[in-house]
């Protein structure tokens, strides 16, 4: 975690919980939207594989969303290396632009993996087994709540930059976290 090199996908989870309640810099809002996309895709991706027993396009989705919990985790370490560079420009005369990009992309980039997940995972709960529904309608909420709270980091972060109120970034992606949610809601009620 802070100082450690050590990708935060092979921090066991109660040590991973520590660092999050830790004071200071270090794995915080961004890596947990992450990492719980990454929780979702790996959950998702058991019902897949248990659906590609009868249905040979689900083992695609079940590599789709091994590739997508992967980018997940990598995100995790993304987020922390932003964020850490964002405090270090903003303690450097005239600060860096290019710190405060960072901290937007990558909440961005989770985003975009968690509506994935939260789609292939709905899609499951319709077309995978019985015996796992549950699995993938806690696969697809878990991946609308990282969506949100993703989203929420993309307004928050803009916020720190120039003409923050004139970034259509912020509208798509409520607008994407939206759809996430539509997808949770229909799959859970």
């Amino acid at each position: 975690m802070a100082g450690s090199a050590r990708p935060l996908g092979e921090v066991p989870v109660a040590r991973l919980g520590e660092a999050l309640a830790a004071r200071g810099p270090g794995p915080a809002a961004g890596s947990t939207a992450a990492v719980t996309t990454a929780l979702a895709a790996g959950l998702a991706g058991k019902v897949a594989k248990a659906a590609a027993r009868t249905d040979a396009a689900a083992l695609g989705l079940s590599h789709e969303l091994d590739t997508l919990r992967a980018r997940a985790l990598g995100l995790a370490d993304d987020d922390v290396a932003a964020y850490a560079g964002f405090l270090a420009a903003r303690k450097a005369p005239g600060g860096d632009a290019g710190a405060t990009e960072a901290i937007v992309q990558v909440p961005l980039d989770v985003l975009a993996v968690a509506v994935r997940v939260a789609e292939i995972a709905a899609a499951l709960v319709e077309h995978g087994p019985d015996a796992l529904s549950g699995d993938a309608v806690t696969a697809t909420l878990l991946a609308a709540s990282a969506a949100e709270a993703a989203s929420s980091l993309v307004g928050i972060n803009i916020a720190d930059g120039p003409e923050a109120w004139a970034d259509p970034r912020v509208e798509d992606a409520e607008e994407r976290a939206g759809e996430a949610r539509r997808l949770a809601e229909r799959a859970a009620f």
